[in-house]
């Protein structure tokens, strides 16, 4: 019976790490896989939980902290905007966008974002272009074409 509750706990792992992306999750799976082969060798409940929460932790010490900053090297930084697939998109001002403590929105294909300018404040209706991004924070400059 313990096998099926470390499969249960492994696939519900997965499908949560699936759903935050925030490699917790993932750990807990990888612990409870090594649950799940001790309790193959026929070890108490007990000690495989001790394994599960063993592995959990040091797994997560030690690996997580190296995989985020592999997979998320931007992280917190504001100050290090990157290029996306929304890079070089056109859209509309819907609020007043300022500088990062004074941020407004921009409407693009059809969604509204968050966004900052570093050419200074950009009234509603002005047509921008997205130069940079970092999370849903986008970076704007007026539309060189739409100016005059």
């Amino acid at each position: 019976m313990a096998v099926v509750f470390w499969v249960v706990i492994i696939v519900l792992s997965g499908l949560a790490e699936l759903h935050t992306n925030a490699l917790a999750a993932l750990f807990v799976g990888v612990g409870a896989g090594v649950a799940f082969v001790v309790a193959l060798g026929g070890a108490s409940f007990p000690v495989q939980a001790l394994v599960w929460l063993g592995v959990t932790a040091v797994t997560m010490a030690t690996l997580r902290p190296l995989a985020m900053k592999k997979l998320h090297p931007l992280a917190g930084d504001l100050a290090n905007p990157i290029h996306t697939p929304l890079t070089g998109q056109y859209g509309v001002v819907e609020d007043e966008v300022g500088d990062e403590v004074h941020p407004g929105h921009v409407r693009i294909r059809g969604e509204s974002w968050r966004a900052v300018s570093e050419a200074g404040p950009l009234a509603a209706a002005t047509p921008v272009v997205v130069t940079k991004a970092y999370g849903t924070t986008l970076w704007v400059e007026p539309r060189p074409d739409a100016a005059g």
